[in-house]
C-alpha cells in the first residue's frame, strides 16, 4: 500500500477520500484491464440473453406449435425477460448498497445462470406447458440481468481512475456490440 495513504484518520470520509487519491494516481493496469473483462463479459452475457429470445420463440414454435408460436405468447415470452431485469435492477442495487456489491454481482451471475440452464432443459409435459415454464425462467435470468446492469456500472466506475474512467466504463457497455455480430452468423 502507498506510503501517501493513511489509516490514521478516525472520519471515514477523510479515508475514502485518501484511496480514491491513491486510485487516482496509480497508472492504468492489470487491475483496471481485468475490471473491463469482468464486467464486459457480464455486459456481453446480457446482450446474449436478452437477445437471443427471437431465435428461442422460432425454435419454440417449430418444436411444440407445428411452426408458428401464437403471438400472445411470443410476446408473453419476449417480455418475460424485460419484466425480470427492471425489478432486478431495482431490487440489486437496493441490495448491493445494504449487503455488497461483490456479494450481490456473484448472485445476480447465478440467478442467469439458473435461467439460462433452466430454459435450455424445459420441455412439456402432461401438467406443465412448455411456455410457462420458459416465462418463469426468463424472468428468473431477467432478475439476473437487471442486477448486472448496476452493479457492473458501478463496480466499473469504483476502479477505474478519473483519467480513465469515460473509456473504460464506455469499453464495458460496448461489449453488446461483439454479440450483435457473433449473433449474426449462422
Amino acid at each position: 500500500m502507498p506510503s501517501d495513504f493513511d489509516l490514521s484518520p478516525p472520519d471515514i470520509n477523510e479515508r475514502r477520500r485518501q484511496a480514491f487519491a491513491v486510485l487516482d494516481k496509480a497508472p492504468f493496469g492489470w487491475c483496471q484491464i481485468r475490471v473491463i473483462l469482468v464486467a464486459g463479459s457480464g455486459f456481453f452475457t446480457d446482450a446474449y440473453d436478452l437477445f437471443s429470445v427471437n431465435f428461442i420463440t422460432i425454435l419454440i414454435g417449430y418444436a411444440f406449435f407445428g411452426g408458428v408460436l401464437p403471438a400472445t405468447l411470443d410476446t408473453s415470452i419476449k417480455l418475460a425477460t424485460a419484466a425480470g431485469a427492471v425489478i432486478g435492477q431495482f431490487a440489486f442495487g437496493w441490495l448491493a448498497d445494504h449487503v455488497g456489491r461483490k456479494r450481490m454481482y456473484g448472485i445476480e451471475l447465478i440467478l442467469m445462470i439458473v435461467g439460462a440452464i433452466g430454459q435450455a432443459l424445459c420441455g412439456s409435459g402432461p401438467g406443465l406447458d412448455v411456455v410457462g415454464v420458459v416465462i418463469f425462467y426468463r424472468v428468473v435470468m431477467g432478475l439476473g440481468v437487471g442486477g448486472d446492469y448496476p452493479l457492473s456500472a458501478v463496480i466499473t466506475a469504483e476502479f477505474a481512475m478519473t483519467k480513465w474512467r469515460g473509456a473504460i466504463m464506455n469499453t464495458v457497455f460496448a461489449m453488446y456490440s461483439p454479440y450483435y455480430l457473433l449473433a449474426s452468423r449462422r
